[in-house]
């Protein structure tokens, strides 16, 4: 039952994108600077913290290991010249499970990692012209965690409270490129790729984006 509801959900997804993709193919011209993009994928984040931070019945699991939850969001930019622009981008990194380990009894616990989103703006260049056009981005923003105070027992059976941070906004950078093939003159696809470092404390946090949707010119 699960494998029919995914493939139902995908022919959704499928079925929607291509009538966004026709869309733009008969309403907007080819002279339009706007582009929106609507995208999903992975956000893959690598392990963060060190066993050095444990501090018994204040920090006794410092270290959170690597994880890659589903993502998604959108975009609009605007775009000076042909290879030249700029991008307003939004994305949710949704929740997934990780397994934590108290490095001093090997005690764990399975816990939700929580949902955050970001925002930042980003310079796109194009490096060539045509229907397959790779592309570089660089830019900066802010990333929002969204969390609740959880109770969760561990595999020894003690209950471990996990409290929301006091600081819960940290800015962040990023890096990347990728590619739009363009399948009209105001539509197409695109694959994008982001090294994103976000500024948290007492860790900063690395993670690797992974991200495909469809994008309209108008």
């Amino acid at each position: 039952m699960r494998n029919l509801k995914k493939k139902h959900i995908l022919r959704k997804i499928l079925f929607f994108s291509f009538i966004l993709i026709l869309i733009g193919s008969f309403v907007w011209g080819e002279s339009g600077k706007f582009q929106i993009y609507i995208f999903g994928g992975i956000n893959r984040v690598f392990e963060y913290g060190s066993e050095n931070d444990y501090v018994m019945g204040e920090n006794d699991f410092p270290t959170t290991p690597s994880h890659t939850p589903s993502s998604f969001g959108a975009s609009i930019g605007y775009f000076f010249a042909d290879n030249i622009g700029i991008e307003l981008d939004g994305r949710l990194c949704l929740s997934s499970k990780i397994t934590l380990e108290d490095p001093s009894d090997q005690d764990t616990v399975e816990i939700d990692a929580s949902k955050h989103y970001s925002l930042s703006l980003n310079f796109i260049y194009r490096l060539f012209k045509g229907n397959l056009r790779p592309y570089l981005a660089i830019g900066g923003g802010f990333d929002v965690l969204s969390a609740e105070d959880e109770t969760y027992t561990s595999e020894y059976g003690y209950e471990i409270e996990f409290l929301v941070p006091e600081k819960t906004v940290d800015p962040l950078i990023q890096l990347g490129g990728g590619i739009q093939y363009f399948l009209s003159s105001s539509a197409g696809v695109r694959l994008d790729i982001r090294y994103v470092l976000i500024f948290d404390d007492p860790d900063n946090i690395n993670s690797f984006n992974i991200m495909a949707g469809v994008f309209l010119k108008f």
